[in-house]
């Protein structure tokens, strides 16, 4: 049987390039985005949002792009027809900040923006026609299912508990994956439940991490309990910017033939230009060609590492990590804003829990929600490992630990690390 995308020719089109397109010099990269600019600027001059918007088309340099003004998520949510050039299909992002914000994606952006995640998974090692086992946001009736033209077996994430730990096990040893595909968090609570249980999963070529950040802590228990090879990319549904890990690190390698991708000081217009400064995500799509994204501002932050990576050779954008998603900021009481990032730990120091979940609705205040794994005085000795932990890195914030029965996920099915209710200044 053949992979279902390799019988779509834009898929297989778009993948032959970028497979040829990843040796170019950094001047052929340059030369053939500022091409694709004037082109995406152009389409955009034809819809009545983007005319409001821009005085002229003039692109003489890839820096050039700085004359056009950025474009927020919810300026195009107030009328996304107006951003809109030709009909697709109307999908919507998951809504984590609260606002889901619908817009039209056509089938060959679609192909694109799958082709583009194939071949980053490539560098790994991956190919159409590895069997995969996935656990994403499915709700499947059957628990299990098997899509063959995929060569993937779906498992349903909701339903991993200690109860269905040994139909999902039993699934994946009679289906014998090269690859586990899931969300981070489905695959550090998969991880540690096989690690209390002692049930053996089937050894693996890799995991394939996507769709949420990526925690020491979890990639720590991922390495510890599976011991191979673990990839992971940053994306998000408007299709703008696509980055994935190095073949030989954690670094991002932003994909420049996806969408121009700058760094910009958060609040500002002014271009992250040191390592280790971190900067908002403005991206300009490549591939979308219904609804346009032109510097769109996406609310995410990554830390800048520099050009070209000194390891693999891919001269690319490079950042060090991505620092946060939108709302992904801890407040202190005196104001400060502290990233999720800094809740990394690289010990068994969540080890009493299945599952967590902060909380903030008050400045300095931080509700630790926990589905706990021990009980008695083995989980208060937890907890307090725990807080001992968190304070260290959370300084002017007191925590509140309540036990809960279940940690609710998105409509999507991630698992959100922090619901932060207050409004934070960016």
């Amino acid at each position: 049987m053949v992979h279902k995308d390799l019988t779509n020719p834009h898929y297989v089109r778009w993948k032959s390039f970028l497979s040829r397109a990843q040796h170019w010099s950094v001047d052929q990269i340059k030369t053939w985005q500022l091409q694709k600019l004037r082109e995406v600027i152009s389409r955009a001059l034809l819809t009545p949002g983007y005319r409001r918007k821009f005085e002229t088309a003039e692109l003489k340099t890839l820096e050039d792009i700085r004359n056009f003004p950025t474009t927020s998520k919810y300026e195009m949510m107030k009328n996304v027809e107006d951003f809109t050039l030709e009909c697709g299909d109307y999908v919507t992002t998951g809504g984590t900040t609260g606002h889901p914000f619908g817009f039209y994606r056509s089938w060959l952006a679609f192909s694109r923006e799958l082709a583009s995640k194939a071949h980053q998974y490539e560098r790994v090692g991956w190919k159409e026609g590895d069997r995969q086992i996935v656990f994403r946001g499915l709700v499947l009736d059957n628990l299990t299912v098997e899509v063959p033209e995929l060569f993937e077996l779906r498992c349903s994430s909701y339903h991993l508990d200690e109860e269905h730990l040994s139909l999902f096990v039993e699934a994946a040893w009679k289906y014998r994956p090269l690859w586990l595909k899931c969300y981070p968090s489905a695959g550090y609570l998969l991880a540690k439940l096989l690690e209390a249980t002692g049930l053996e999963f089937p050894p693996l070529k890799g995991i394939l991490l996507a769709s949420e950040n990526v925690y020491d802590f979890q990639l720590e228990k991922l390495k510890k309990v599976f011991g191979c090879t673990i990839f992971s990319h940053y994306g998000h549904y408007e299709c703008a910017a696509l980055a994935g890990w190095c073949k030989y690190t954690t670094d991002y390698h932003v994909l420049p033939f996806y969408g121009y991708v700058e760094l910009l000081r958060p609040g500002t217009d002014t271009p992250v230009t040191e390592p280790g400064e971190v900067g908002e995500i403005v991206a300009t799509s490549f591939i979308m060609d219904a609804t346009l994204f032109v510097r769109y501002r996406t609310g995410d932050l990554a830390v800048y590492k520099g050009e070209g990576c000194p390891k693999c050779g891919l001269p690319y954008q490079i950042w060090e990590r991505v620092e946060g998603r939108e709302l992904e900021f801890i407040v202190t009481s005196k104001g400060r804003l502290i990233p999720l990032t800094c809740i990394n730990m690289h010990d068994d120091v969540f080890d009493a829990f299945w599952q967590f979940q902060l909380r903030q609705r008050t400045p300095g205040v931080v509700e630790f929600h926990f589905v706990p794994r021990l009980e008695g005085k083995a989980l208060e000795k937890g907890i307090e490992k725990a807080r001992k932990a968190l304070s260290a890195k959370l300084p002017d914030t007191h925590l509140l630990f309540r036990k809960v029965n279940e940690i609710p996920r998105t409509g999507r099915g991630k698992h959100k690390f922090l619901v932060q209710e207050l409004k934070l200044p960016f």
